[in-house]
């Protein structure tokens, strides 16, 4: 089985008191585990080190402690690049089904773990991603909707 994490997930399971911490972690560790293979864009990489040290806590989070972050999370999930075609197929997609702004970004990340055939999407922000769904692409899922998904 193969698994794209969202931007989402990534920073939920890297901050300690973070809401949703403990349902990333289970991800991560099944990733560390060898569960299954464990991907990302390196777009969503860019994205989870600009949320952390951008991050409302206290003490702030140093950009080189991000960076020690990011290094732990690539050691189990590949970094994957975006390429053009995951741009055009991104707007054109967002513009056939009329959506707009940001959501460009959300649709690279779908489209990319499509195209590496991905099984499952993990984002907590499955309402952004149902919109970008395709029948032949990832199942969005929340963490940890449920373990079970990985065992065996």
């Amino acid at each position: 089985m193969k698994v794209a994490f969202d931007t989402s997930v990534l920073v939920a399971g890297s901050v300690a008191r973070h809401v949703h911490e403990a349902r990333a972690r289970i991800w991560f560790q099944a990733a560390r585990e060898g569960k299954f293979d464990a991907i990302t864009t390196t777009h969503a990489l860019a994205e989870t080190w600009a949320t952390l040290t951008a991050i409302p806590v206290e003490p702030r989070i140093a950009p080189a402690a991000v960076e020690r972050v990011i290094e732990r999370l690539v050691r189990h999930i590949k970094p994957i690049a975006l390429r053009w075609d995951d741009y055009k197929s991104a707007m054109q997609r967002c513009g056939e089904r009329g959506l707009r702004s940001g959501t460009v970004y959300d649709a690279l990340h779908y489209i990319n773990a499509a195209r590496q055939d991905a099984d499952l999407f993990l984002t907590f922000n499955t309402r952004h991603f149902i919109p970008l769904a395709a029948d032949d692409g990832p199942r969005i899922v929340a963490p940890p909707d449920p373990p079970a998904l990985f065992d065996g």
